[in-house]
């Protein structure tokens, strides 16, 4: 067994967009657990665009910048081993917040259990319960379930249609009974989401033609907006909006490297389309959980629910993945594979 704990941290404040020089991965002695903890073997770790907004200090869960030595926060799924913690026995595989590291401690709390019969299958990997079964996943289906309520016949537009939430959030819709147009950054992202996620069709915003293309795809208009991005495709989505539809606020990916990039939202617009705007905090829906697993894991064993992965292996190559990620070229859930 390794004596040592190699971890990725940060070489400096990060400043606009991330780059894979900004970081490095440094050895340090393997921690060791006490009474009523237990060490995690990391297997997995989720990079998502909230990190960028940690390390700025501007999340929920974290108020203070991360500098220099510092290690970026993740949720990461690993093996349970030398446990000192009456409810989590050596072997068990666990989600936690970990880090972008090899190894980390955990007293418990904010820990879960991984189920035997979900663990491995060749239907649902382990992956998956940081993706379409983990946080991602929770998160689509708080929006389109609990928030937005989705009916048959609906129509339900989504930003960023290509990642975690947003292909979770359309094939949801459409499990539903609606119908799912979705909005990426390439002709590429965009037949993706249509010829394998299921969307009746897909907009890339980045063509010439947008976002005039974003009314020829929606004759009829959206019912519903699922927000990944914020800012102009905010505004863009809004004015293809039906009256009195709902816009659920999940992200805002088009401000996280840079708070100056920020476009004001003319409220003009919402007011006359009359709309139900409402933020989403996935923390708030962790009551959720089980019902959302225990719907949406036999959609993925029977094929009917499909998610995309990104992953890169060894934590030597986080620094460019998560640069990947935030500039945007990431298709599915991103993720680095440790101790194969």
């Amino acid at each position: 067994m390794s004596s040592v704990n190699n971890k990725v941290v940060l070489k400096h404040a990060l400043k606009g967009l991330p780059k894979a020089h900004d970081f490095e991965v440094k050895a340090e002695p393997l921690p060791e657990p006490v009474d009523g903890m237990f060490r995690i073997r990391h297997l997995y770790i989720a990079l998502d665009p909230w990190q960028r907004s940690a390390m700025a200090g501007r999340h929920a869960t974290d108020s203070k910048p991360y500098g220099t030595g510092d290690t970026p926060p993740a949720e990461i799924i690993g093996i349970v081993e030398d446990s000192h913690h009456e409810s989590f026995a050596n072997g068990d595989y666990v989600r936690a917040m970990g880090g972008w590291q090899e190894f980390s401690l955990s007293n418990g709390d904010g820990a879960k259990l991984i189920k035997p019969d979900l663990a491995h299958t060749d239907a649902v990997p382990i992956s998956t319960h940081l993706g379409v079964l983990g946080m991602p996943g929770l998160t689509a289906w708080a929006s389109i379930v609990r928030l937005a309520d989705v009916q048959p016949g609906q129509t339900v537009l989504v930003s960023a249609a290509h990642g975690p939430v947003g292909s979770m959030v359309g094939q949801i819709a459409i499990k539903k009974g609606a119908t799912a147009v979705g909005i990426a950054g390439s002709d590429e992202k965009c037949q993706m989401v249509t010829e394998k996620l299921g969307f009746s069709a897909c907009v890339n915003y980045k063509a010439s033609g947008y976002p005039e293309s974003l009314r020829k795809a929606l004759p009829n208009g959206a019912d519903i907006y699922h927000d990944n991005v914020g800012g102009q495709m905010l505004i863009d989505a809004i004015n293809v909006m039906n009256e009195y539809g709902t816009v659920v606020l999940c992200g805002l990916i088009s401000q996280y490297n840079d708070p100056a990039l920020a476009v004001d939202l003319p409220l003009a617009l919402p007011i006359m389309k009359r709309l139900t705007m409402k933020g989403l905090v996935v923390y708030d829906h962790a009551d959720a959980e089980d019902e959302f697993v225990s719907t949406v894991a036999p959609w993925i064993n029977d094929g009917s629910i499909r998610y995309l992965e990104d992953i890169a292996v060894g934590l030597d190559s986080a620094g460019a993945q998560f640069a990947k990620l935030m500039r945007g070229d990431n298709i599915g859930k991103t993720l680095i594979k440790l101790n194969p």
